[in-house]
Formats: C-alpha cells, structure tokens, sequence
C-alpha cells in the first residue's frame, strides 16, 4: 500500500506543483481571493497516487453578480483558455502541473465564519461546509491507513465513490473498532460497506443539510456494495489493495 501513498512534505514533488499554478489562480482569483490553502486528502494524509495527488482550497470573497456555479465554470474557463485541459469532478476541477494531478476547489467564504460554500457538480446546486472541519476530523481519526486502502480499492475497481462519503462512511464503520489492525479494520470497512451502504444515510459533520450519501443515485451504489462483497471472499487484504 505505501507506494501509492503521497507523503505530505514541504519540498515534495506535490508541492512544486502547487507553487506552479498558484501564480495563475492569483491572476483568476483577483482581489476577490482570500488565500489558497492545502486541502483534501493531501491535508489530511489519505492522498493516493492512483486519483489526485493534491488539493487545493482557493477561498474566495462573494462576487458580486456571480453565483457559486457561475465562479466555478470561470475557473474552468479560465484553465481551459490557458490550456491546461481542466476536467471537472464533484466539487473542484482538476489539472495537471508539472506532472502531478492537482485539484481546485474554489469556494466563496465569508470572513466572519469558517464555512465554505461550494459548487456540487452533481447536484447541480451550491452547498455549505466547512473544509477545515473535514480536514480536523479525518487527521484526528487515527484511521488514515484504512482510509487510504479503501482508496486504493476504490481507484483499482474503477469505483465512482466520492472520497468524503468515503471517508465518512469508513469513520462509522470503524467506531468501535480497535487502532492499529489495519488489515482487520480493512475488512471490516468493506463488509460495512457491502452489507449496510445502500441503506445508511450519510450527513456532513460540518452541514447536517448536506446528505453526503446523496450525492449518488440510489442506482450506483449497489456497484461499490457488490465489489465490497466480491472483495470480501478473498480476505488477503494485501492482494485488495494491490
């Protein structure tokens, strides 16, 4: 599993490629931008080289005229006229930069809180949350192993699993399992997930408005359920994870 894992070091290739297109988003951002931050699974310590390899939060004051929707299709037209081939996912767009895959999450924030509002690509709709508070729960969890094994699975298996319900639905399934049994707690996350996702309700610990469970068709989960169970009849977590 460590070959896939990106380590969160200050001279790494992933954050040579942050400082690259930093430039850029301060030419897009304007006096608009509040600051662009480290985020996601990089933050947190779950990155896996297999889907992105870094985040970053571009926070932004409200502008006027434009809604959450409107600033997020300008960063991507905005990249696109650059020639930088940006792809959208569910709330960021995605770039490469000097080799590495970089994600752009920009969200307008407003100075007197810590809650971001995002544009959900899915849902077609803005939302409230707050990324920090995302970030604080999954580094403080104690499970980042299992979470980036679950990753891993979910990037070989060709999963369409966004990584907060991911991550979300690992945490609930770990509650009251002992730290440090990885290859356990690995199989434990995937018989939760085959036997209990299609039924379980998901909220954001940060907006208990948003049903983060939501953000798949109720069609698209019994495909991760099914691979968590066909995952299941070998239990060499290793060959899993490969």
């Amino acid at each position: 599993m460590g070959k896939y894992v990106v380590v969160p070091e200050t001279d790494s290739p992933a954050h040579r490629a942050a400082d690259a297109v930093i430039p850029l988003l301060k030419q897009w951002g304007k006096q608009y931008l509040q600051g662009i931050t480290l985020s996601g699974a990089y933050a947190k310590g779950t990155a896996v080289s297999l889907s992105s390899h870094l985040d970053l939060l571009i926070s932004l004051s409200p502008v006027p005229g434009l809604g959450m929707k409107s600033v997020f299709w300008s960063l991507f037209e905005f990249l696109t006229d650059r020639d930088l081939r940006p792809r959208t996912r569910n709330v960021s767009i995605q770039i490469q930069s000097q080799g590495m895959t970089v994600d752009l999450i920009p969200a307008c924030r407003d100075r007197a809180t810590t809650r971001n509002v995002l544009f959900n690509k899915r849902t077609g709709a803005a939302m409230e949350t707050d990324v920090g508070r995302h970030v604080h729960l999954v580094t403080n969890s104690g499970r980042q192993q299992e979470i980036c094994a679950l990753k891993i699975w979910r990037e070989r298996q060709k999963l369409d699993f966004p990584s907060l319900y991911l991550e979300l639905v690992v945490l609930r399934a770990l509650e009251k399992e002992r730290f440090g049994q990885v290859a356990d707690n690995v199989l434990t996350a995937l018989r939760y997930i085959g036997g209990r996702l299609e039924q379980t309700m998901v909220r954001d610990p940060a907006n208990e408005e948003n049903v983060v469970s939501g953000d798949l068709k109720l069609a698209e989960k019994p495909a991760i359920a099914k691979a968590a169970r066909d995952a299941l009849y070998d239990e060499n977590w290793k060959k899993i994870v490969w």
